[in-house]
């Protein structure tokens, strides 16, 4: 389990916590945010609902080394790139090839240098500060202002790391991807998607895991509140997209495989009836990563980048193994519709990434 050091916990707070400091950090990036050319930016995005691999995706282009991203050495200055890049300079000078697996217990190996999902505390402090109450996520909309805002911090990222690409992993941007998309037309938004029955296991299990550190170190919990990771634990929010979700996913215990599947369901139903028609969105099925050289090689055309050798490979999740286990627990309606969704979305991203 990692552990935060007392120095680590005052540094989070002060900089990523409600406050003068953070409210600064804000301004300043709104202040100077006026002269982005968002057309001009020609970035990656990648989202989906969390454990459908997005990470795995966020690591293999990561390795290709045509990208800028935010990174685990930024931490906590995020939103003070000049700073970010002074203490990352000095961090790494001792702790260079220090790697372990992360918390989600899955085999992905972190290290300093590894890019991970940093930007929401920019958006929990914007768009979310009169609503971080809530226990609930909808789909949300935001300004040309705002959006320049974002564009102006992810920049001056690209212009620490020296490339003119940038790769951002947010599994929470899905919910204002209709904006993103039309701010950044020359962007690629990569929409991850799992078998659901797999994923909501893997959402269960990572859940209940997440839990239990969260109970034996409540720092891990603020910490995951600081950064805006409210897919599962103690402090998990609800992903709702029609009025009447919350209810329904209020009626579900999170301790069972029904819940998960029932917010996949409105997940990326919603995905797929919102966000089909977007050019730049594009679906991404995480199997057809796992089993097909050419879906991979259509991906790196896609993103006009040259294929690599020795690239990331990917793997199927445990969670694929027991799936027997589950399907008794869940209604055949459920299970049913859920299939349906995923095989639109398998058809929708074949056709993606066609050429």
């Amino acid at each position: 389990m990692q552990k935060y050091s007392f120095l680590t916990q005052i540094l989070n707070k002060q900089f990523l916590g409600d406050g003068e400091i953070l409210d600064y950090s804000i301004k300043r990036i709104q202040k100077n945010s006026y002269n982005i050319e968002l057309e001009q930016c020609n970035y990656v995005f990648i989202t989906g609902l969390a454990r459908s691999g997005t990470t795995a995706l966020l690591n293999f282009l990561d390795k290709t080394n045509k990208f800028s991203s935010l990174r685990y050495k930024y931490m906590p200055f995020i939103l003070m790139p000049k700073i970010a890049q002074i203490f990352s300079k000095l961090f790494m000078n001792n702790n260079k090839n220090v790697i372990s697996e992360r918390l989600h217990g899955d085999g992905i190996l972190i290290g300093q240098s590894s890019p991970e999902c940093l930007d929401e505390p920019f958006w929990i402090n914007t768009i979310y500060k009169k609503n971080l109450n809530n226990n609930f996520m909808s789909p949300h909309s935001i300004d040309s202002d705002l959006a320049r805002s974002y564009g102006y911090l992810l920049n001056k990222y690209a212009l620490i790391e020296n490339k003119k690409r940038m790769l951002i992993k947010n599994n929470n941007s899905h919910l204002r991807l209709l904006s993103t998309s039309s701010y950044f037309p020359n962007s690629k938004f990569l929409v991850v998607f799992r078998s659901p029955i797999a994923q909501a296991i893997s959402l269960l299990n990572l859940h209940k895991r997440i839990s239990k550190f969260q109970l034996k170190d409540k720092y891990v919990l603020e910490y995951m509140n600081l950064i805006g990771h409210w897919e599962f634990g103690l402090g998990k929010k609800f992903f709702v997209y029609k009025k009447d979700q919350e209810k329904t996913l209020k009626s579900l215990n999170p301790e069972k495989i029904n819940y998960w599947l029932m917010q996949w369901i409105f997940t990326y139903e919603w995905i797929n009836n919102n966000l089909s028609d977007k050019k730049n969105i594009i679906f991404i099925c995480y199997e057809q990563l796992c089993k097909d050289d050419n879906y991979k090689m259509n991906l790196f055309k896609l993103l006009n980048i040259k294929q690599e050798n020795n690239l990331l490979k990917f793997k199927l999740g445990r969670s694929n193994n027991h799936k027997d286990l589950y399907e008794k627990e869940i209604s055949i309606k459920d299970l049913k519709k859920s299939e349906n969704i995923y095989s639109q979305l398998k058809k929708k991203s074949n056709f993606a990434l066609n050429f």
